[in-house]
């Protein structure tokens, strides 16, 4: 499921390609056949694993509709995915082909990019359903999470800070309340909403994988380079040296957590990458803008950039934490309190008077 998740990722952001190349565009060409081939697999695979644990008598129909547990969502997410597909052919017959940002926003493509992310969770939401949280993540359920980040970052591409190319543009000094101060300063505002966006979409998964069990090494490296390979392949590779600024970034993280993370408990673990990602990631990405092509942003505004985008991950991160831990306390206090009262004895009659008057 976890490699059909993949396809999908890749066949999407071919299309993004296609878009932004201006190729000669329909519903009907070979990377939307690429997507909905990805969508068709999917389910067959959804439909064999509920018909593999088809009990003797059970009908075949209720069966296939019956995906293990952790599939759920992913069948619902394939469902809301041929959906969206349909809708949008029916939305290009109606008002033609989107182009820019309105191909991002389309209503239908929405519908597609949140049934993707559903139908991608089945691995995670499977293996946490199975294990205990003590193991190690493997690769099935990582590279799910991965295409889950990999689809938000790519419906939030019009603010991708990988390829963004603020930091290369001057920000001038003009009045305040002018014309000119709000063009020289709306690009600089749009890059440090690229950095912000980006870093969340980096760091949530991370942070809900690391909370759950422990990475491989390398798993770091590998998740932020794809998303950053990804991003420039919709734009034709035209910034691959960022991709290798991230992977150099990538492995001076996963070197840090192997090093540093043993002796951590898993909140520290998780608030350090997501204080450590973004700030190792940018770092990267700007000095290698500034070898190539020179940034022409203030010290303070990149140097603001990469730290602010560091404190609002880690604060997120911080949030959703301590909220989990409190909701897991009070689901664990309702679990227990009903099974006592269900294991409840009366004093006087004792268990079997308990249940002879029910």
């Amino acid at each position: 499921m976890a490699a059909v998740s993949v396809w999908i990722v890749v066949a999407v952001h071919l299309d993004g390609r296609a878009h932004w190349l201006e190729l000669p565009d329909s519903f009907f060409t070979w990377w939307h056949a690429l997507l909905y081939g990805g969508l068709g697999a999917s389910i067959a695979l959804l439909v064999m694993m509920g018909i593999r644990r088809r009990a003797p008598r059970e009908s075949w129909v209720r069966a296939a509709a019956a995906p293990p547990r952790g599939y759920g969502w992913a069948l619902i997410g394939a469902l809301i995915f041929g959906a969206g597909g349909v809708g949008d052919m029916l939305w290009h017959s109606i008002f033609g082909i989107e182009t820019g940002i309105d191909a991002l926003l389309s209503p239908t493509h929405l519908l597609l990019f949140g049934g993707a992310a559903l139908l991608f969770s089945g691995p995670v939401l499977a293996v946490r359903a199975k294990t205990p949280d003590a193991a190690t993540w493997k690769a099935p359920p990582m590279l799910a999470a991965a295409s889950i980040a990999a689809m938000a970052g790519f419906a939030l591409s019009y603010l991708s800070a990988f390829t963004t190319d603020a930091p290369l543009r001057a920000v001038e000094n003009f009045p305040e309340g002018t014309a000119e101060h709000a063009a020289t300063e709306t690009p600089a505002v749009a890059g440090l909403a690229s950095y912000l966006i980006t870093s969340l979409v980096l760091v949530a998964p991370l942070a809900y994988l690391l909370r759950c069990r422990r990475l491989p090494f390398g798993a770091i490296t590998v998740f932020v380079t794809a998303l950053a390979l990804l991003a420039v392949m919709v734009q034709d590779f035209t910034d691959l040296p960022v991709v290798l600024a991230v992977l150099v970034a990538g492995l001076i993280i996963d070197i840090a957590l192997a090093v540093a993370g043993r002796s951590m408990s898993a909140h520290l673990r998780t608030l350090g990458i997501a204080f450590t990602v973004p700030l190792a990631i940018w770092s990267a990405q700007l000095v290698e803008l500034q070898l190539s092509e020179g940034i022409r942003w203030s010290p303070e505004l990149a140097a603001g950039a990469v730290l602010v985008s560091a404190m609002v991950s880690t604060g997120v991160v911080l949030v959703l934490a301590y909220t989990g831990d409190a909701g897991n306390r009070t689901n664990a206090s309702y679990r227990n309190g009903h099974r006592n009262r269900r294991n409840h004895t009366d004093p006087i009659h004792g268990s079997d008077a308990v249940r002879s008057s029910r």
